[in-house]
């Protein structure tokens, strides 16, 4: 369960797709999610599947993203380019 933690994760994808520079769509597409389901997750409207939550890191830590207690920061820079994967 996400929980109270939901406005800090919603946070830290926001922060991570601006930090590397990407759309909510483009996230969506390599995360493999529909583009509303970010939507949702950011604004805070509904809590996501954990499943979801795990994709959503894996994706952004795979560009060079990690999660803090704080928010989220480059783990190396310049950050990896990430090639969008086909659909499943």
């Amino acid at each position: 369960m996400i929980g109270s933690d939901l406005p800090l994760l919603a946070a830290q994808i926001r922060a991570a797709r601006s930090l590397l520079g990407w759309s909510q769509a483009y996230l969506a597409q390599v995360a493999n999610i529909h583009r509303a389901t970010l939507v949702d997750l950011e604004v805070g409207k509904r809590e996501p599947r954990e499943t979801t939550v795990e994709v959503l890191r894996q994706e952004l830590a795979l560009a060079g993203i990690v999660f803090t207690e704080r928010g989220v920061e480059f783990r190396k820079w310049p950050p990896k380019e990430r090639k969008k994967r086909n659909k499943r």
